[in-house]
Parts: structure tokens; sequence; C-alpha cells
């Protein structure tokens, strides 16, 4: 069993909405279930401590994932959680299937726009999140937008990416516990994508997201940490019946280690 920690409303003891079903879910399954307040940087209801504990919620900077650790031991450390929440983590160790892409300071106009004219258009996503329809980009002034509307600090990276005419398949959210991938409605793993698994393995909870070009092959798209990443085409019952399970198991077979 786990201790899933769940977003609070926040400086309320009540679980976020859009977590309740999660919440349900978790307790059916007979884990332990806490709630972080991340303005008050508090737990509400006891960990088990027989239990390694999982965070699942909103996307949380470094910093503010420190924070968290600092409160309780967590199964994905910092550095972990960094390895796949950050595309500076993960993209050098998968280069070759995933889009070729660079990272380039936000503030960098010049070089952002030689990958764009280079490319004749480039797919702009921060190290960790997308920007939706804006991140398509051909021109300056559509570059310039997009920093706008988003508010893009100069301290921030770009991570420029090739862009790739993709198939109108769905995307494919897989979960992954170490070297072991579960999709959706028991949906396989690509076999072309095989020798990205061992690659990630290092990393306890992850997620990769596979979509297709228009000749058929898989790409990972993008991998994310398991904890902050939601369900997509998943149920929430079937991604605890299946990987949380599964980490669970994983995690008790490490005695001692928490």
């Amino acid at each position: 069993m786990l201790n899933i920690i769940l977003p609070s409303l926040p400086y309320q003891r009540v679980v976020d909405p859009m977590w309740q079903e999660e919440m349900a879910v978790a307790q059916q399954q007979g884990h332990t279930v806490s709630l972080y307040d991340a303005e008050r940087e508090k737990l509400y209801q006891p960990l088990n401590p027989e239990y390694p504990s999982l965070y699942r919620g909103w996307m949380l900077t470094g910093p503010e994932y420190q924070k968290l650790e600092a409160l309780t031991p967590l199964l994905v450390p910092l550095t972990m959680y960094l390895d796949s929440h950050s595309a500076l983590g993960w993209y050098e160790t998968i280069a070759a299937f995933t889009p070729k892409s660079y990272f380039v300071p936000s503030e960098e106009r010049g070089g952002t726009m030689a990958l764009v004219r280079q490319h004749g258009c480039c797919f702009i996503k921060g190290l960790s999140k997308s920007y939706g329809s804006d991140s398509v980009v051909t021109s300056l002034a559509e570059l310039e937008q997009l920093v706008r509307k988003h508010a893009i600090d100069p301290d921030d990276a770009f991570f420029v990416r090739e862009f790739i005419k993709l198939s109108p398949q769905p995307e494919q959210r897989f979960f992954a516990v170490r070297g072991r991938v579960f999709g959706a409605g028991g949906q396989k793993f690509p076999a072309e994508l095989a020798a990205v698994l061992p690659a990630l393995q290092t990393r306890w909870f992850y997620t990769i997201d596979v979509a297709f070009d228009f000749k058929g092959k898989p790409l990972v798209i993008e991998v994310g940490d398991g904890q902050v990443s939601d369900t997509k085409e998943w149920t929430v019952a079937e991604l605890y019946e299946t990987a949380v399970k599964y980490l669970s198991e994983q995690a008790s077979n490490r005695a001692g280690a928490y």
C-alpha cells in the first residue's frame, strides 16, 4: 500500500474537487490518503509510517516539490521528479526516438528564430509544459505573441522542437514503473520504441506520450512525471488497478528504504 498525497483546496482541509474521484479510488484500493495544502505548505491527515508516500496532484516546480519532500520522504525524490518532469532530464536520454529538439533561453529570440527559419516552423514548449495551439511558430510576430500571452519569464528556456506533421490517430499515454509500461485498455507499447524503456528505467513512476507520423512511425512526444500527469484516456480506476498497484508492490519489496 501507499500514502497517496492529493492537493487540498487552499487553506481548507478539503480535497481539491479535481481530485475527488482519485481520493475515492485510492481509499477503495486500501491506500492511505493525505491532503497537501501548497499555500500553507502543510499536510493534513496522518501518513502511515509503514507505507512509502506518492504525490498525485498539480505540477510543482523544483522548489515547490522540495518543500513537500521536506514534510515527508517521497517515493520519487526531487532529482528523479525533475528527470521526468523537465525536458532537460529526459530528452538527451531518448533523443533518437523523439523529434529533434533544442534548448534555447527564451530571451534569445535570434537563436529561436534561426531554428524556425531552418525548419520552416517549430513547435515551441516550455521545459515542462505546452503552450497549446500557440506552440506552432512560423514567424517572429508569432513568437512574440506567445511570449506575451503566456507571460514567459526571460529566465525561462524554450524547448524548441522540429515540427512533424502527425497522423490524426490520438496520442496514447503510457504509465511506466521502472521498465514496465502500462497502456489504457491494455494498449501495447509500440515495439519500435522498446529501447526507450531501459533508457528511462531509473525513474520510479513516469509517463510516455506516443504519437504516430503519417507513415505510421511511432514517436515519443513527451515524457512526464507520473505524479503530476493527468489520466487522459485512462480511467482513474484503471490507473490504480494497474500502474499504481504495480508501483505499490515494487515499493513494498524495498523494505527499510523509506
